[in-house]
């Protein structure tokens, strides 16, 4: 059965000691100047998008970063990355305004006993990335609930010293209970990641595509609360591109809300074909200029791939 979001369920919760995730609030889409509002992709190097979408000139971060001014930083949670590059990372965004959103090392989140000093050396692996980081995403699996969930507090509190972050939780209880997770968010001012995988399952799931992503994505309930002046949103879309349009009007409609309360807000568009994701941005964004008092967004700057012209959808 479809679910739908209902309108009037954002609200905002700001504590005095937060700090706003993104603290530049002036940042650049297309080398056009728009307030607190973040897009990205799942990663900036699919192989697929080489000379469709982006290429190597100077780097594919480089052009990536001329059309999208965020990313989620999915390859931290496998491995810390190594200072050179980190370095060329930090070179292929300078001045742009970009946001790295990492994600904690799996060492960190997904162990009986958190790693601490798998966690002292990511934060210093990032470090010289410090004016280009985003909120860090802190994922936890679903045998994460609420009693478990106190085994981490000396880990958002270290993180806390440097970044700020948001939390993804997929145990249960938090989504029959917000308020659950609701001191932890005061606490350490963070947000709370909104993981929308509805497509996926309300749509045909016997697509290939979508068949091992069943096993990936939970089917958690949607909850597009806004914590601490800060909305983070993983969008899971269709590969059949035509079951997106519902997901995507009520996305855009939901982050034109989040924008005119001030939140910063970080828009991810997932697929379980990647291929598809950079048009599916696009066309979120095209979705989200319609909306009340979002006309004055700029379009995204056309793919700097030399073959975008005649491969754009």
């Amino acid at each position: 059965m479809s679910r739908s979001l209902q309108a009037g369920v954002v609200s905002r919760h700001v504590s005095g000691s937060a700090l706003a995730i993104g603290r530049v609030k002036r940042l650049k889409i297309a080398s056009r100047t728009i307030h607190n509002y973040f897009l990205g992709l799942p990663a900036w190097a699919f192989p697929g998008w080489k000379d469709r979408y982006f290429n190597d000139t100077p780097s594919r971060l480089a052009n990536y970063a001329t059309v999208f001014n965020t990313v989620e930083g999915n390859t931290t949670f496998y491995r810390v990355p190594d200072a050179e590059s980190v370095a060329r990372w930090r070179d292929a965004v300078a001045g742009t305004g970009f946001r790295f959103c990492f994600k904690l090392p799996s060492r960190v989140t997904h162990e009986r006993n958190p790693d601490v000093e798998e966690l002292k050396r990511f934060l210093a692996a990032i470090r010289p990335l410090t004016d280009s980081i985003g909120p860090l995403l802190i994922q936890f699996p679903a045998s994460v609930g609420p009693a478990e969930l106190t085994q981490f507090e000396h880990i958002f509190e270290r993180v806390r010293e440097d970044h700020a972050f948001v939390i993804e939780v997929r145990h249960r209880a938090f989504f029959e209970e917000p308020e659950l997770l609701e001191p932890t968010l005061e606490r350490f001012a963070a947000g709370r990641v909104v993981l929308d995988s509805r497509p996926i399952y309300e749509g045909d799931r016997t697509h290939p595509d979508v068949l091992d992503a069943l096993h990936e994505k939970p089917d958690v309930p949607v909850m597009p609360t806004v914590y601490n002046a800060s909305a983070f949103v993983r969008l899971i879309l269709h590969p059949d591109l035509v079951s997106n349009e519902r997901y995507i009007r009520e996305w855009a409609q939901h982050t034109a809300r989040f924008l005119r309360q001030g939140a910063d807000t970080y828009m991810m568009i997932h697929c379980p074909n990647n291929m598809h994701c950079p048009p599916l941005a696009l066309e979120f964004h095209r979705q989200l200029r319609q909306e009340k008092g979002m006309g004055d967004l700029p379009d995204l700057s056309p793919w700097p791939s030399p073959e975008q012209l005649a491969l754009l959808p």
